[in-house]
């Protein structure tokens, strides 16, 4: 295995560092300052890298966003069913209920470099993330951008994952590119219902309305 220069492993770094810090003080308050204290590093040596906050936020925001895409793509077979896909998109794409509670929870860690296995956002962590970020890309064009890129490729990805059902005549014909949209839509909205811990006492399981919905769009 090649030795891994000492840039990749600064800028991972620095990464994980900011989005623990904007976990901490929220992306408003969190500085270059408190970065550098959090990944023991100079201020200079994030300006070298990252050259200004808001561009460390943007490339923090792709990171954030990229830990999905990894995870997912590290545990689909091509061996899997439809099904079995779209499940390792929803058990990776939809944060957790957490503890409201705000107690303590173990760094984060967005980087690759130790391994997938290693990686790992905690729940309470990826929902303040969720929110800090995305409340962010309403007044911020170029986290806009990223998102649509992200956004772009998930619709792509679903989409394949749909056609190969159908193809295979596992899902019942249908409009894919309107069922991935609305694949997408779902995540989007249970993921915003869990961050701010909201489920009616008349749902047990939102994962089991999320599957009904699933079945009555794909079952034959």
């Amino acid at each position: 295995m090649p030795k891994v220069g000492m840039e990749p492993i600064r800028r991972s770094q620095i990464i994980n560092s900011t989005l623990e810090c904007i976990c901490i003080e929220g992306i408003e308050k969190m500085s270059l300052d408190m970065v550098a204290k959090e990944a023991k590093c100079s201020k200079g040596v994030i300006s070298y890298y990252y050259k200004s906050k808001d561009n460390l936020i943007l490339e923090s925001f792709r990171a954030f966003l990229n830990y999905y895409k990894i995870k997912i793509d590290s545990e689909i077979r091509k061996n899997m069913t439809p099904y079995e896909m779209l499940r390792v998109v929803q058990e990776n794409a939809l944060p957790k209920y957490y503890n409201m509670n705000n107690e303590p929870e173990p760094k984060l860690n967005v980087s690759e470099l130790d391994g997938v296995k290693l990686m790992n956002i905690p729940p309470a962590k990826k929902a303040k993330l969720f929110v800090n970020f995305f409340s962010r890309a309403m007044i911020d064009t170029n986290l806009q951008e990223a998102l649509q890129e992200v956004y772009k490729e998930d619709y792509s990805g679903i989409s394949s994952i749909i056609s190969h059902g159908t193809k295979a005549e596992i899902f019942k014909e249908t409009d894919i590119n309107k069922s991935a949209y609305a694949i997408m839509a779902l995540y989007i909205g249970i993921s915003m219902l869990r961050v701010v811990g909201f489920k009616p006492e008349q749902i047990n399981d939102d994962i089991d309305v999320f599957w009904n919905v699933m079945n009555s769009m794909f079952v034959k």
